[in-house]
């Protein structure tokens, strides 16, 4: 075989393995797009990409593929999700998904992940920030895996692994349409509502609606399902909603919130509950009030939050329905910064305190104006002087008649005056009399 021959065959493999890694790489980003919308769409912050998270996911699908092995979450070497992800260089804490089967895309492998309980809360996840996607296939199953953490600066210690066990998608047979359009599953051993809503690609919520059953409804082999109406059939009356959850087996407050379309703070309001209340299997949850019930007694609202073990900034921001850019402006913290348990966070502005309501004050009224003392004009006081000289004569009868000037029986203050200037007018023209007198 000549040289070139075998520098044909090098860059075929080369474009072969090339197209290949590209393949993967776009169906993992696929995966985690997905994701993110699907954050995105229920509220939920998006999860940030990570290089390592990616790379440790990118190793297992590998591992799966190669081994077509999806009975646990175990990789090459005995390796577990955390392991993997400390190898890749990532320090903090994982938690893993993983969806396979015949044919399976993106879309098709987050819906499985919607509909299952277990996989379904690594979905709405607020205890991580942080992801990774894996994807690879062995030609005819395709294998997909998340990888979502929370970094920290020193390695966990003891991490129980809580990874939701792998779901491996064998292919079912699906029911044929019948003459009038519609399409019924007979249910087989192990197959669940959830199951049947994947396979068909149809909403859960249809196929409650479609065969009047609850959301906690258990379906037994032989049981058959309406997985389509007939054409031009009306579906049956959407029911009132329900008030009250059945907690299922790895369910959270959380996801309650989510399945239901409500606030998560609603359900702590309306069971009276704390944010880290711990679900048991069983547990009946309020998520709404019925038409005519009444409301709980609006608590106080909570000011300052206690930091828990784990709880991240955007956690705690999403709790009380804020933006991590409002949380951070509260507590003039910046995205870089570290919180550890017990430390108070501000939520929420208190009210001002509304000042006590004083009495209305009156206006004063302006008092009513005393008349002015009328002045004399210059008239007036000659008359004045005039009744003086009189007075020299008769000081007796000008004093009388100046007392008697009265109105209404009640001297004026004028008739006082006047009294007075006419006296001292008396007794000066007295004393000069005397005095002349007594020089002659």
């Amino acid at each position: 075989m000549n040289k070139k021959w075998i520098i044909g065959i090098l860059l075929c493999l080369f474009v072969v393995v090339g197209e290949t890694t590209a393949v993967h790489a776009q169906s993992a980003s696929a995966i985690f797009q997905e994701v993110n919308q699907f954050r995105i769409n229920n509220g939920l912050v998006p999860f940030q990409y990570n290089n390592a998270l990616a790379a440790a996911a990118q190793n297992q699908a590998n591992f799966m593929a190669a081994n077509t092995i999806f009975s646990s979450h175990i990789g090459a070497g005995g390796s577990t999700p955390q392991s993997r992800a400390a190898a890749a260089g990532y320090v903090g804490r994982v938690t893993e998904n993983i969806v396979g089967g015949t044919g399976m895309t993106a879309a098709r492998g987050l819906t499985w992940w919607v509909n299952s309980p277990v996989h379904y809360n690594t979905l709405i996840t607020s205890r991580y920030q942080e992801a990774g996607t894996g994807f690879a296939t062995n030609g005819t199953d395709n294998f997909y895996v998340l990888l979502v953490g929370q970094a920290s600066d020193t390695p966990p210690q003891s991490v129980v692994d809580d990874s939701p066990e792998p779901l491996y998608i064998t292919p079912i047979t699906l029911a044929q349409p019948g003459e009038d359009g519609s399409i019924v599953h007979v249910v087989q051993e192990g197959q669940a509502l959830w199951s049947l809503a994947a396979h068909y690609d149809v909403a859960l919520s249809d196929l409650l609606l479609f065969n009047s059953l609850p959301a906690n409804a258990i379906v037994q082999p032989g049981d058959q399902i309406t997985i389509r109406l007939a054409d031009g059939a009306a579906p049956p009356p959407t029911p009132t909603p329900p008030t009250m959850h059945t907690v299922l087996e790895g369910q959270s407050l959380w996801s309650i919130a989510v399945q239901y379309n409500v606030k998560l703070g609603d359900i702590l309001w309306l069971n009276n509950m704390a944010e880290d209340a711990v679900l048991q299997p069983g547990d009946l949850v309020r998520v709404r009030l019925a038409p005519d019930e009444a409301p709980p007694p609006t608590a106080t609202p909570i000011l300052y939050h206690t930091v828990r073990s784990e709880q991240t900034l955007w956690e705690i921001a999403l709790t009380y329905g804020l933006t991590l850019d409002q949380l951070l402006a509260l507590n003039n913290l910046d995205q870089s910064a570290f919180i550890q348990p017990g430390d108070q966070l501000l939520v929420r502005q208190a009210e001002p305190t509304p000042l006590p309501t004083l009495p209305p004050t009156e206006t004063p009224q302006p008092a009513t104006p005393t008349a002015p003392i009328p002045t004399e004009t210059p008239t007036a006081v000659s008359a004045s002087l005039s009744q003086a000289n009189n007075a020299v004569a008769t000081p007796n009868a000008t004093v009388a008649t100046a007392v008697s000037s009265t109105e209404e029986g009640r001297p004026t203050l004028v008739n006082i005056v006047t009294v007075l200037v006419v006296g001292l007018l008396v007794v000066g023209v007295l004393a000069v009399v005397v005095l002349r007198s007594e020089l002659l």
